[in-house]
């Protein structure tokens, strides 16, 4: 079972999810359903405000490529709410930058749980054959990374197959509160404010997961193989822009002051990739959409 990512379509962002965010959210429907739910600031370069949110219309830039469409048309609605929540973030407003704390850690805790799936995949253990004893299927503590690694993966994929089937309100509600929070969190990022560091939380998780996997990998043969393939699944996943990028020198800076002298491994790959794996992990498409604008 493959973690599932959701369409980005008009109506995904989810404003009461984040209820200070709400209104630009609101102006940003269209705009989201069109950029993948990624947000990039250079997208609103030389786009005109509307005259009762600036005092003059901005002019438009001659090096913009004639946009005129649906595309112009969402960044037009877009713009005014950008500039004020943009600036109220860089004022430090304390309800934003709270909402924004939060989004984080939503993305950061994706990012571990997308990033334990890919591995898992990559080491063909979702689920793992046989099952692990003693593992119910309502088990879904995989945080608990302190256990073996079979039951780790057992307990995630129970976990994935419960969120497929919860349609508690509705289809795909916790990957849609997932995207808004990246959207929030790129936001964030393109406004020039600080993102918060990795939480300790998800730090310790990858420490684990890596002592796990090694033990593991050590019990099999053709770990070399193993470890490749993992490796490569999670560097294929990492993505690109600017909020990834930045995750993932934070999770760089982590495995160096954590784990040094280490050899690349399976967790290597992990602690490098891992939190900035929600980044493509939940916007997959928004790329290739990026390139296009």
């Amino acid at each position: 079972m493959a973690a599932q990512v959701n369409e980005c379509t008009e109506g995904t962002l989810d404003e009461a999810a984040f209820k200070r965010f709400a209104p630009l959210l609101a102006a940003s429907q269209r705009y989201a359903s069109l950029s993948g739910c990624r947000f990039q600031n250079t997208s609103f370069r030389g786009v005109p405000r509307c005259p009762e949110s600036t005092p003059e219309p901005t002019e438009i830039d001659s090096a913009m490529p004639l946009d005129r469409g649906p595309r112009f048309a969402a960044k037009i609605e877009a713009a005014p709410l950008v500039d004020e929540f943009s600036a109220r973030l860089r004022a430090g407003e304390p309800g934003l930058v709270e909402e924004m704390e939060r989004a984080h850690r939503i993305v950061m805790a994706e990012s571990v749980r997308n990033a334990m799936i890919g591995m898992f995949q990559a080491l063909e253990m979702f689920p793992p054959a046989p099952p692990p004893a003693g593992v119910e299927e309502d088990d879904c503590a995989f945080e608990d990374v302190s256990a073996p690694l079979p039951v780790i993966a057992q307990r995630l994929y129970n976990d994935q197959a419960r969120r497929v089937s919860d349609t508690t309100g509705g289809p795909g509600r916790l990957e849609r509160r997932a995207m808004t929070a990246a959207f929030i969190v790129d936001f964030t990022d393109e406004a020039g404010v600080k993102l918060p560091p990795m939480p300790e939380t998800q730090a310790s998780m990858l420490k684990e997961i890596v002592e796990r996997t090694n033990e593991f990998a050590e019990q099999k043969p053709g770990s070399d193989k193993r470890r490749h393939r993992a490796r490569e699944a999670f560097l294929g996943a990492l993505g690109g822009g600017a909020v990834g990028h930045k995750l993932k020198q934070e999770a760089n800076q982590w495995w160096a002051e954590n784990w040094q002298g280490v050899a690349w491994t399976v967790g290597a790959a992990i602690a490098v990739g891992a939190a900035a794996v929600a980044t493509a992990a939940l916007s997959a498409r928004a790329d290739e959409r990026r390139g296009r604008r």
